[in-house]
């Protein structure tokens, strides 16, 4: 679709066009995940999946960096966009691909380099350790790739690509089921392999992604020139309330890790990463409808259509309600149907420990939709401190609060727990913050501005139209349009 449509669409129309695609990819993401927990504790063992989930926090803070590029730069460029600046639009975009391919390179080399000391310092020890180790040093390598996959999944969302989006998460998600079975299941290869899987199916989603950019087939493309560094502070500023959601998360992630292991040492590790595998499908998947949405809230922030803004913000939170009731429905009579693809025959307490935790984890879904979609509505309406302030509080501050709290009085049913408790704090400080919030609407002269760089930018798009055919074959115009548009798409 075309990002104008941002703007005039219908709201269900627009939701439905920008996020049953985004959904859909990031649901195949998902499902990617789960099956890859799947081979590597089935078909590799327990200390296997908990050496993943060691190392997926470290992984995940690497990527937020690039991602903190990534969101602030999209959010920026949407309303640039929704200005008719497309000039300075390209200029963003090129310079912050390069600072995300950077950044990746960087982190990348001292991931691998100090990859044995990271896990040493998590209290890891024997084959889990060792396991970790290999796991972590196969992402550094690819790390700079990985990190342009999921940044470019951000510009093609901004360029209206939904489905080009999509295509490029179901085809790499199917890959790397066919490269578990081939390396986990037929060639009975270990941990490392699983890393190979998924590195490989996403380099391969990295370089698709980057062709229609390279091509100039899309509205934003390659360009030279730099912006100022006002301007790239500003960015990293709007995407800071991702990049802090992700390493609070992350380094809370380690924290609870830690707990586990001296708590119920590999058995409870694995089962909290069970418990993640199966609950992650609901949270990618409301993430995945946010940011579908967000470059249309920007958009529309952009060029002054407040009201229109609002309504998507609501369609979005009612939306990820009902997703999230019924993945609570799910966890708490459905769940158990899907522990076995995870546990080795034979594993009773690891299946037993692994219900409960997915029965107590379940209610958190009550709540826990509101802080994420309410953070992610700040951000695209350019308030990061808004944002960081409500993801800070609930991926971090109340997490830790309450970790604290209810270990001593429950032990590790209390590790279960926190989320709820934290959940209902976070949920109710984001509606506060988010009251408080006043967006005003743009003065008449800032509309006329809006106005006068939106009607030049769609003056330059019609001079690059092709000739009208003449007279004689007039008949023949709707196909010539039509042929037309085939080759321009």
């Amino acid at each position: 679709m075309n990002e104008q449509e941002f703007g005039s669409a219908p709201i269900g129309s627009l939701f439905v066009r920008c996020t049953v695609p985004a959904m859909v990819g990031m649901g195949f993401s998902a499902i990617y995940s789960i099956t890859d927990g799947i081979f590597v504790g089935h078909f590799i063992g327990q200390e296997a999946l908990a050496a993943v989930n060691l190392v997926m926090p470290i992984i995940m803070i690497i990527t937020a960096l690039a991602d903190m590029v990534a969101t602030g730069s999209s959010v920026r460029i949407s309303i640039l966009l929704g200005r008719g600046d497309n000039k300075e639009a390209n200029r963003v975009f090129t310079v912050c691909l390069g600072l995300i391919a950077t950044i990746a390179t960087v982190f990348g080399l001292l991931g691998y380099l100090f990859a044995r000391p990271i896990i040493g310092l998590m209290g890891a020890d024997g084959m889990t350790a060792d396991y970790a180790v290999e796991y972590l040093r196969v992402f550094a390598l690819f790390m700079p790739l990985c990190c342009i996959y999921y940044s470019t999944d951000n510009y093609l969302r901004v360029c209206g690509q939904v489905n080009l989006s999509m295509t490029i998460n179901i085809v790499c998600s199917l890959l790397n089921i066919v490269l578990d079975v081939l390396l986990i299941v037929v060639l009975e290869q270990g941990l490392w392999a699983a890393a190979v899987a998924s590195c490989a199916s996403m380099s391969l989603g990295a370089v698709w992604s980057l062709v229609p950019f390279v091509r100039r087939k899309l509205p934003l493309v390659f360009s030279k020139g730099w912006i100022g560094m006002r301007q790239i502070l500003a960015i990293v500023a709007n995407g800071s309330s991702e990049f802090f959601v992700s390493i609070a998360g992350s380094l809370f992630a380690v924290v609870v890790n830690i707990v586990l292991l001296r708590l119920g040492g590999s058995t409870a590790v694995a089962a909290a990463a069970i418990v993640e595998y199966v609950a992650s499908l609901t949270g990618m998947v409301i993430h995945s409808m946010t940011d579908a949405l967000q470059p249309a809230v920007s958009y529309c922030f952009g060029a002054g259509l407040l009201q229109r803004m609002r309504s998507i913000q609501r369609v979005v939170m009612s939306a990820a309600a009902v997703l999230s009731l019924l993945s609570m429905l799910f966890l708490l009579f459905g769940g158990r149907l899907l522990l076995p693809f995870f546990i080795k025959d034979g594993d009773a307490a690891l299946f037993a420990l692994s219900i409960r935790a997915m029965r107590l984890y379940a209610f958190s879904y009550l709540v826990s939709w509101i802080d994420g979609t309410l953070a992610g509505f700040m951000t695209a309406v350019e308030r990061p401190w808004h944002s960081l302030a409500i993801s800070l509080l609930g991926t971090c501050v109340y997490p830790l609060l309450f970790l604290a709290v209810l270990i001593p009085l429950w032990g590790l049913d209390g590790v279960w727990i926190h989320h709820v408790v934290a959940g209902v704090f976070s949920a109710i400080t984001a509606v506060l913050i988010v009251r408080h919030v006043r967006l005003q609407e743009p003065t008449n002269e800032a509309r006329a501005e809006q106005t006068r760089l939106l009607c030049l930018a769609r003056r330059r798009k019609s001079e690059a139209q092709p000739p009208s055919a003449p007279p004689i074959a007039s008949f023949f115009q709707p196909t010539l349009s039509f042929n037309y548009r085939r080759k321009t798409k």
